[in-house]
């Protein structure tokens, strides 16, 4: 039997910040009317120190309160309803369009509505700091600070999302044990994206580093996709391109980007597609498709829902006034 996401239900505010003290740490939560709290809860977590990640709701207006003593880093995107973060002197309002992410470090007040459900995630400091430490080949010193707003319109962050919502219905279906083969793949995968998509106090840092890092022949082939991606790019062009073996750079974009040089080249034309999409809606997707190096509709519809998590006419229909 497979284990899918765990359902809890709380109509008590203790039992409710009892339970969300496990996932997040310590924090408080305050309930004007105790009587209407109905405090749902589906998550899942490969292991006892990974990422949780699930659905949220109150049932009713709710506050929380974070004095520095979160031991993670709690994200969330609300699907109906909203919320607001109260932070220093800044307000910040939350919804379908925009997400948040709240810095364990900082004391704030978020403000729940009753009506909002929200995906959540709350990942470890110590997890985030490790991934971290990784790409920028040095310890951390100073605390990492994510700006709090996740901008839906930023093509990166609603590719996130989506990938969250697409692990917790695979989950949902086949159980937990179908991602678990690699489920450290997953969370370094969702950090590191994490980290590039959404500015902090080391992107400058995270960005130099990268570009420091990589490899002569990759940073050539890179530089070629981005500036050719309209005409036809076969792996041997990469190659003389390089200067290099396929199976060199092969292993050189898997070290690098976790996939082959085609599946990148593959990724960079989708999002072109998208932005274009995106800013001419009316256009003919077919010909947007053929003026991006796609030659077969097929292996593009399939590819595009697959990474935006919708067809190319659902992202047209979106953004027509």
């Amino acid at each position: 039997m497979t284990s899918q996401l765990s359902l809890s239900t709380q109509l008590n505010v203790s039992e409710a910040r009892n339970w969300m003290n496990n996932i997040c740490g310590q924090h408080d939560l305050v309930v004007k009317n105790h009587a209407k709290l109905n405090f749902q809860h589906e998550f899942a977590k490969f292991k006892h120190d990974s990422i949780a990640l699930g659905y949220i709701q109150y049932g009713t207006d709710a506050s929380i309160i974070n004095e520095k003593k979160l031991h993670c880093y709690s994200i969330s995107l609300p699907l109906s309803g909203m919320q607001e973060l109260d932070i220093g002197s800044d307000r910040i309002l939350s919804n379908a369009d925009k997400g948040l992410i709240i810095n364990p470090q900082k004391e704030l007040m978020l403000n729940i509505s009753g009506d909002c459900k929200k995906l959540h995630l709350a990942i470890p400091k110590d997890k985030i700091n490790q991934v971290l430490s990784h790409i920028l080949r040095e310890e951390i010193c100073e605390d990492l600070i994510f700006d709090a707003e996740m901008n839906m319109d930023a093509l990166a962050i609603a590719q996130w999302w989506r990938q969250i919502s697409f692990y917790l219905d695979e989950i949902r279906l086949l159980g937990i044990e179908s991602l678990q083969f690699m489920s450290v793949e997953i969370e370094n995968l969702l950090i590191k994206k994490l980290l590039i998509s959404q500015n902090h106090n080391y992107s400058s840092q995270l960005i130099q580093s990268m570009n420091q890092h990589l490899p002569r022949e990759l940073d050539r082939v890179v530089q070629f996709m981005h500036e050719h991606y309209q005409s036809q790019i076969s792996l041997a062009i990469l190659c003389e391109i390089s200067h290099t073996s396929a199976s060199k750079l092969n292993q050189l974009f898997n070290e690098y980007y976790h996939q082959t040089p085609m599946q990148y080249l593959k990724q960079i034309r989708l999002k072109k597609v998208f932005e274009m999409i995106k800013t001419n809606p009316r256009e003919s997707i077919t010909e947007i498709a053929l003026a991006h190096g796609f030659i077969h509709m097929g292996h593009f519809s399939n590819d595009y829902k697959s990474m935006f998590q919708e067809t190319a006419k659902q992202t047209a229909k979106r953004y027509l006034i």
